[in-house]
């Protein structure tokens, strides 16, 4: 996900409460997707049926390998007692992460939307 600075700013920097209330939260949510990956995991499973979506098909995403990466990212297989380092790492690596600037580039270059 994207975690830029411009949004850093207003949390106050990686030093703030609000950022540290921003981190506590987002594991909060990470766990309840993992307390809920069966229901998300179905409903991703009955939109892929017979779906002509880019997302869900071709040879990137076809078959089941849009689901599989979904799964991935739910990070299942990793115990609930190291989970919140995890989560918390994802948000560590998400601050202004390369691929957000690169992500904005072709988006602007392409679609003509600005960051």
């Amino acid at each position: 996900f994207k975690l830029t600075k411009d949004y850093m700013d207003v949390l106050g920097g990686a030093n703030s409460s609000c950022f540290s209330e921003f981190k506590n939260l987002f594991v909060q949510g990470f766990e309840a997707a993992r307390n809920n990956s069966q229901i998300a995991l179905g409903l991703v499973e009955i939109m892929m049926y017979k779906s002509n979506y880019p997302c869900f098909s071709g040879a990137r995403y076809g078959g089941d390998k849009a689901l599989r990466r979904f799964e991935k990212r739910l990070m299942l297989d990793v115990p609930d007692n190291k989970i919140k380092k995890r989560a918390e790492g994802l948000v560590m690596s998400s601050i202004c992460h390369s691929g957000t600037n690169i992500y904005d580039k072709f988006q602007l270059s392409s679609n003509g939307i600005l960051p």
